[in-house]
């Protein structure tokens, strides 16, 4: 299976950040025997972020999108994949739930109101709990293709992966590279 990665924000575009998630999921991949011959960074901006996934989806069977998946205006990686695939966005009530009770863990203990968009996901997907943060990791099927969409900061997606998506992909690629 092909796979490709395209990492999400402005931030890395600008160098503000590294991508320390591509070497990463890079890594991850070939482990599972996936072929990775494409990875993209793309700013926040819906047309641009569109026609990136749309190249993706023509050339590989798993996109494994990074970032944008925050509670912010910018963030859209969520909003795109569901327009790409042609899905409606919908409430979460359990990604709706864990929200409330990170906040009442936090410091702040009110839930800006933005918060709420990280608990809309594309009809049908699987929810990934996040349990260092608030944006769910999500996985959309839509025939063949699949989008994993993962939140950007490392603390967050590492362990998602390692919890949920790596299992998830092994299961979907039986065939594994091991090197020595």
């Amino acid at each position: 299976m092909v796979a490709e990665i395209i990492a999400v924000g402005t931030e890395l575009l600008l160098g503000n950040i590294l991508n320390s998630n591509a070497k990463y999921l890079s890594e991850k991949c070939a482990l599972l025997g996936l072929s990775l011959f494409h990875q993209s960074v793309v700013g926040d901006n819906e047309e641009r972020l569109t026609r990136v996934i749309k190249t993706a989806i023509d050339r590989a069977d798993i996109i494994i999108l990074t970032g944008g998946l925050g509670p912010t205006k910018d963030d859209l990686t969520k909003e795109v994949v569901a327009k790409v695939f042609g899905l409606k966005l919908v409430e979460d009530l359990h990604s709706k739930e864990r929200i409330e009770k990170y906040f009442k863990r936090s410091v702040h203990k009110v839930i800006p109101s933005n918060n709420w968009k990280q608990a809309l996901a594309p009809e049908g997907s699987v929810i990934i709990d996040n349990h260092n943060g608030t944006a769910p990791g999500l996985i959309v099927k839509e025939g063949a293709k699949i989008a994993i969409l993962l939140p950007g900061p490392p603390n967050e997606l590492i362990p998602m992966f390692e919890n949920d998506i790596y299992p998830y992909l092994k299961n979907q690629q039986p065939e594994v590279i091991s090197s020595s």
